[in-house]
């Protein structure tokens, strides 16, 4: 029996994508997606160390996935997946959530204080904006440094920097807090 195909909405940067996954009928790891209407062919593996190895279009990616939502939280479909030193924030659900959290009225837009966090074990290498910084979605606001790479931390949203918490040279864990916009 073939397996379904699966459709999800993937925001980023307030633009939405279309992805569609099937897994292969004989190879377990390999999955047959589009992206925008662009097919791809994934070969996937967990790795040991929770990394997923992944061959696209013959190139390999070594990829750390962490899903920031409570379990609990069906319709929050938000994600950070850090790949070739960059960190990409985006909000993957199928088209059945989405439609729900459309009707409920609720975008992912972040209202509020928002808290920029270290997304894995590393040291602070640069601030490069101070308490009281207007800043907009998008913009750089610390860069830590993690396994000889640099991860550029931007605000989800446009704000004002409330709270740097941390200071070059500083060692941070995996979600330590490190600075608040509001």
């Amino acid at each position: 029996m073939a397996h379904p195909k699966m459709k999800f909405v993937a925001t980023m940067d307030g633009k939405q994508h279309t992805v569609e996954v099937q897994k292969d009928e004989d190879n377990p790891d390999l999955f047959h997606m589009t992206l925008d209407g662009r097919p791809h062919d994934v070969d996937a593996r967990r790795m040991p160390s929770q990394i997923v190895s992944i061959l696209m279009d013959h190139k390999s990616y070594d990829v750390d996935l962490e899903r920031l939502a409570k379990k609990s939280d069906t319709l929050d479909g938000r994600i950070h997946v850090r790949v070739r030193g960059r960190v990409l924030r985006f909000e993957m659900l199928d088209e059945r959530r989405l439609k729900m959290k459309e009707a409920q009225g609720f975008r992912f837009d972040v209202g509020g204080v928002v808290s920029i966090d270290s997304p894995m074990p590393g040291k602070v290498i640069k601030i490069l904006k101070k308490e009281g910084d207007e800043v907009k979605e998008g913009d750089g606001i610390i860069v830590v440094e993690a396994m000889k790479m640099e991860n550029e931390l931007k605000t989800p949203k446009p704000g004002k920097v409330k709270e740097i918490k941390v200071k070059e040279g500083d060692a941070v864990e995996a979600g330590h807090r490190l600075a608040l916009i509001e």
